[in-house]
């Protein structure tokens, strides 16, 4: 079983994982393309003990594992609700019905422990001039206890393919949904109807970080102060890695620095740069960072930090 699954229709998207999905491809046919063609389903936690001949049920907890494999995904409670990976598609599919989305990537991680599918909405627009930024819906679950089922309104800077959640002060630009709770697809698609006035005010905000220039004192604050939620180690925080890299992508590294410059914006998309493409210890980890874990944690602290 590959650790991960995924298809992509067009042009190979940012993180360059997966295959080329079949021209004119339905649903069922990305479902299958995607690795997403199974179900999670549940079993009881059984075990042995020397005063029972026969296992006995652990209750109040379960196993979730998939259909088409047997592989085991995680031990949960009896209160957690699975999104399956068919509504998943599910949720898209009606969108794309409707107008205005179009389906361009969806996969699985991690041996089927996340999925997630995401989809275009609408045409592009200019930061600047010749630096396109593109709206996206993206929708992801796991199968882990790890994250919520979430729903989140990105952008996607087409220079260099780095991914910028937008609006993240408003948190109308995402939708969370526990597991205790039952997933309910035409709420989530309710309540993200705002996502025409997000995109909006993201292309407002990005713009005004273009304007304002970012001299050597206040890049070097502004990263220090950005990894000191993730520093942990006797070195300072200037001497590391991450520090020296962001500030060499900020200084003229970066994919389509020539049009942003030493900016607030060119900064932002320093930090996205790094997250996306360089940082994790394989791709697998480097794409579950990058739009759920501790890279899309960074992105987010970086444009409120930027924008404050």
């Amino acid at each position: 079983m590959l650790f991960r699954s995924i298809a992509y229709a067009g042009k190979t998207p940012w993180h360059g994982l997966g295959q080329s999905l079949t021209e004119g491809a339905t649903i069922e046919d990305w479902t299958r393309e995607a690795g997403l063609a199974y179900t999670v389903k549940e079993s009881p936690v059984l075990f042995r003990t020397d005063a029972a001949t026969e296992p006995e049920v652990f209750t109040g907890r379960k196993v979730l594992h998939r259909s088409d494999t047997g592989g085991a995904l995680a031990v949960v409670s009896d209160g957690y609700h699975v999104v399956q990976p068919a509504e998943v598609m599910g949720f898209f599919e009606k969108l794309v019905q409707l107008g205005g989305f179009q389906l361009e990537t969806a996969g699985a991680l991690s041996h089927g422990k996340r999925v997630w599918a995401l989809a275009s909405v609408g045409a592009g627009a200019d930061v600047v001039d010749g630096d396109t930024v593109k709206p996206y819906l993206l929708l992801g679950t796991s199968y882990d206890g790890t994250m919520a089922t979430v729903a989140k309104f990105t952008t996607i800077r087409v220079v260099c393919n780095n991914t910028i959640t937008a609006a993240v002060a408003d948190q109308s630009a995402a939708v969370r949904v526990l597991h205790s709770e039952r997933f309910d697809a035409d709420r989530v698609r309710l309540e993200l109807g705002i996502v025409a006035d997000n995109w909006e005010r993201f292309l407002v905000q990005s713009r005004k970080l273009a304007t304002v220039p970012m001299g050597t004192a206040d890049a070097d604050a502004f990263v220090a102060e950005l990894l000191k939620p993730y520093h942990s180690s006797t070195l300072a925080v200037t001497d590391t890695r991450a520090y020296k890299r962001i500030m060499s992508l900020f200084n003229g590294a970066s994919i389509g620095h020539g049009l942003t410059g030493q900016t607030r914006w060119g900064m932002l998309n320093a930090v996205t740069e790094l997250v996306d493409h360089e940082r994790g210890r394989s791709d697998n980890t480097r794409l579950e960072s990058a739009w759920f874990g501790t890279g899309a944690a960074m992105k987010t602290r970086a444009l409120e930090l930027l924008s404050a």
